[in-house]
C-alpha cells in the first residue's frame, strides 16, 4: 500500500505533457444595433497570459445560444503576426427575432486551452426591404467558404475545420445519418475538394454531397490531425 501511495504521489508531482497555458482573447466593443445586410466587423486580439500576442491562430465568433441549443458560428478569422484578428459579418435578423450575444473563441490546443472573450448583446434591425436571410440559415454560411480555403491552404488546423464542421451539423445545414460526433477524420480528398469549393470550382450542392458522404461513411477509429 505504500508503494502505491509513493508512486501517486511522484506521478502527481511530474508536469503534464499534454498540459495548456491560459490564453486571453479580446474582442473589442461591438455596437448594440446594427442593420440587416450590412457588414460588421469583427475584432480583437489573442495573448498569453503574460500579454504576448499568439499569432496564427483561428478565432471564431459565435452567438451564445440558450441552453437547450449550441452556439451558432458567424464569421471565422486568424490573428496576424501581432495576434489580432479581423472578421467580416453579413448582419441578419435571428430567426425568433431575440438579441445576439457576440463573442470571440479560441477553442484551443496543445500548448494553450479554451478561451472566450466579453460577450456583447447586439440587435439587428431590420432594413424594411424584404429578405429570406435569417440565422441560422439552412444554407452554407460564408464563414464556412473561408474556413475551407484557409484550411486548404494550411492557414488553420484539421480540428478548426471539424469544429465548423460539427457546427454545420447541429444546425442541420449538413444532413448525416449520425451526430456532429462522428467526425473523426478528414481526408486528403475533401481539402482538394474544399480548395475546389473555395475558388469557386465546384457547386455548393457538390461540396455538401462530398462533406455528407465523408460523415456517413468514415472509420471512427481514425482521428483528426490537431
Amino acid at each position: 500500500m505504500r508503494i502505491i501511495l509513493l508512486i501517486a504521489i511522484l506521478l502527481l508531482g511530474l508536469p503534464s505533457v499534454y498540459a495548456t497555458s491560459y490564453a486571453k482573447l479580446h474582442l473589442n466593443l461591438v455596437g448594440d444595433e446594427m442593420i440587416e445586410g450590412h457588414n460588421a466587423t469583427f475584432s480583437g486580439v489573442l495573448t498569453n497570459i503574460g500579454g504576448t500576442p499568439l499569432p496564427h491562430h483561428a478565432i471564431f465568433i459565435e452567438d451564445d445560444m440558450p441552453y437547450t441549443q449550441p452556439d451558432i458560428i458567424l464569421a471565422i478569422a486568424k490573428t496576424d503576426s501581432d495576434g489580432k484578428f479581423i472578421a467580416y459579418w453579413k448582419a441578419a435578423p435571428k430567426d425568433d427575432g431575440t438579441p445576439f450575444n457576440f463573442y470571440a473563441l479560441f477553442i484551443g490546443g496543445n500548448l494553450y486551452g479554451y478561451t472566450r472573450s466579453e460577450t456583447y448583446e447586439s440587435v439587428v434591425k431590420s432594413s424594411n426591404q424584404s429578405s429570406t436571410a435569417v440565422v441560422p440559415s439552412k444554407t452554407i454560411p460564408t464563414w464556412f467558404k473561408d474556413a475551407s480555403k484557409l484550411w486548404h491552404d494550411g492557414q488553420i488546423r484539421n480540428v478548426d475545420y471539424s469544429y465548423g464542421i460539427k457546427n454545420l451539423i447541429d444546425y442541420g445545414i449538413i444532413k448525416t445519418n449520425g451526430t456532429s460526433d462522428s467526425i473523426s477524420y478528414l481526408p486528403l480528398w475533401l481539402r482538394n475538394a474544399a480548395g475546389w469549393w473555395a475558388d469557386g470550382q465546384i457547386s455548393n450542392e457538390e461540396f455538401e454531397s462530398s462533406l455528407e458522404y465523408l460523415i456517413n461513411n468514415q472509420n471512427s477509429n481514425i482521428r483528426s490531425e490537431s
